[in-house]
């Protein structure tokens, strides 16, 4: 059980709900805070002051004054009309992340929630309902409304959602099915629902929470790369890190040093090797750069999924109230997201690099063209030569898609919302990369393999069983075979390796 108040939920707790089905539940302070916040706000409504989107229309029509009496309608037709989302559905793990993350933000106390609207989303996230949310139409400030509204209307028994893996279905009838039943909004309870940056930081938390793994994933396939060209060591000697001591760069030339320790391949400069190409000799620099980028995003997101993100703030302690604060923009997030994107693509491009070099007979130092097997013939067969193909295809997908988001403000409501981070789409940008990312270093693997196999080559004892899982699913190829269901076999090895196999 995820305990949520509003200051402490992590990454790895967002990844357990989202993935493990983890359930949560509301700190007991954090309830006192929601009751205490929501009595201030109905005492600020009762006493005739202003605030916006209860007493007022939503964005530019906050000029125009809404009757005390019409509240309540006012909450549901603002979901009713910002649920103005298009597209495929976001995946379940990004959907119950986004649940989780606006519980989280709700439960700190500062938004006027009613208590029982913020533990009904708590109860349909525990119940496994999945509302359908359009992946396209938020530009990230005021909030990502329309996915959230999605989201949301799910609760007042609109909208569309499931059950596990059944069909979409209205959602009354899934409510029905899960035993729950439609909430009546008062207050500001629709605002509060969707004010926020959660369909981002859902997203970017679980593209970090992945990018975590990979770039271990991602040294620990280099090594390999370092073994089957006969790397020279120093390059990674922890005196040339320290030299200069990004954290990244050293932890990475770390994890080198673990898993070469013992190789009979990767050796000291020796006469006529003092050097080695840059993708051999920078992986340090590059992967340690993406260390780097994946904690400072987790940082910020960590951050961000802690705060209350929303309009207006209440402060029920001290008295006071703002509608007009900004935290609903989500320009950290963005341009966090956007480093991590912008460092994967490195990692990719180097990985693509070292895949051409083992295939490409006048720079692997003695391998056959393209990896062919010594045993078949090359020109009768093409060996590995198309799956850097896919390697070269695949980054320049990523450089394609490389133009930052945080930048593409476009006004919107009428100019009343005129700088706009596109905080969602650098959450997909991050999650694309980190998935294509993986693709081009599981190419890298399988060349590796093959490498092995061809120089007749056991690897250093810390790569011995990746190489084992690799080859319990894919054998060395000797005549041709289709290489795409091979690369497709890799990438599924390394998914299903342990955490503790990574330095």
């Amino acid at each position: 059980m995820i305990v949520l108040d509003g200051r402490s939920l992590s990454i790895p707790e967002v990844a357990a709900i989202a993935r493990a089905g983890a359930r949560v539940t509301l700190a007991p302070e954090a309830e006192a805070k929601v009751a205490a916040c929501s009595d201030f706000l109905d005492r600020l409504i009762a006493d005739g002051t202003p605030v916006y989107g209860i007493t007022t229309g939503f964005g530019a029509l906050d000029g125009r004054e809404v009757r005390r009496e019409e509240s309540d309608r006012l909450q549901l037709n603002l979901l009713r009309s910002h649920a103005a989302g298009i597209g495929e559905p976001m995946a379940e793990d990004e959907v119950r992340a986004m649940m989780a993350i606006r519980a989280n933000c709700l439960a700190g106390g500062q938004t006027g929630v009613r208590l029982a609207t913020l533990r009904a989303l708590l109860a349909l996230l525990n119940a496994g309902v999945i509302p359908r949310v359009p992946r396209r139409g938020s530009v990230g400030a005021c909030g990502d409304l329309a996915p959230l509204a999605h989201m949301a209307l799910v609760l007042v028994g609109e909208g569309r959602a499931r059950l596990a893996d059944g069909p979409w279905l209205p959602g009354g009838e899934v409510l029905a099915r899960a035993g729950l039943s439609p909430i009546r909004l008062t207050g500001r309870d629709g605002i509060a629902l969707i004010n926020g940056t959660e369909q981002t930081t859902a997203i970017g938390c679980l593209a970090v929470h992945d990018a975590r793994r990979l770039v271990r994933l991602a040294e620990a396939v280099a090594a390999m790369s370092l073994e089957v060209l006969g790397a020279v060591e120093d390059a990674f000697d922890e005196r040339v890190a320290r030299a200069k001591p990004h954290p990244g760069q050293i932890a990475t030339a770390r994890a080198l040093r673990r898993y070469c320790a013992g190789s009979r391949a990767v050796t000291a400069p020796r006469p006529g090797r003092l050097r080695d190409a840059l993708s051999l000799r920078c992986i340090p620099q590059v992967l340690g750069t993406v260390r780097d980028a994946v904690e400072r995003a987790a940082t910020v997101l960590e951050l961000e999924i802690n705060a209350t993100n929303d309009n207006p703030i209440f402060d029920e302690a001290g008295g006071f109230v703002t509608s007009n604060s900004g935290n609903f923009h989500g320009q950290a997030a963005a341009e966090a997201l956007d480093g991590l994107a912008d460092a994967l693509v490195s990692s990719a491009v180097i990985s693509e690099r070292r895949v051409a070099r083992m295939l490409d007979e006048k720079l692997s130092f003695g391998l056959p063209p393209f990896l062919v097997h010594p045993a078949a013939a090359p020109g009768l067969n093409s060996g590995l030569m198309l799956a850097q193909y896919t390697a070269a295809a695949l980054v320049a997908e990523l450089r394609m898609r490389s133009v930052p988001a945080s930048i593409q403000s476009i006004p919107t409501c009428a100019n009343s919302e005129d700088h706009v981070p596109m905080a969602p789409l650098a959450a997909e940008r991050a999650r694309f990369a980190v998935a294509t990312a993986r693709s081009v270093v599981a190419i890298e693997a399988l060349a590796a393999a093959q490498a092995y196999a061809i120089r007749g080559l056991e690897p250093a004892p810390a790569l011995r069983p990746l190489l084992a899982a690799i080859r319990a699913r894919v054998p060395p190829m000797v005549e041709d075979r289709e290489v795409g269901a091979d690369i497709e076999a890799v990438e599924a090895a390394l998914a299903a390796l342990p955490e503790d196999l990574f330095a």
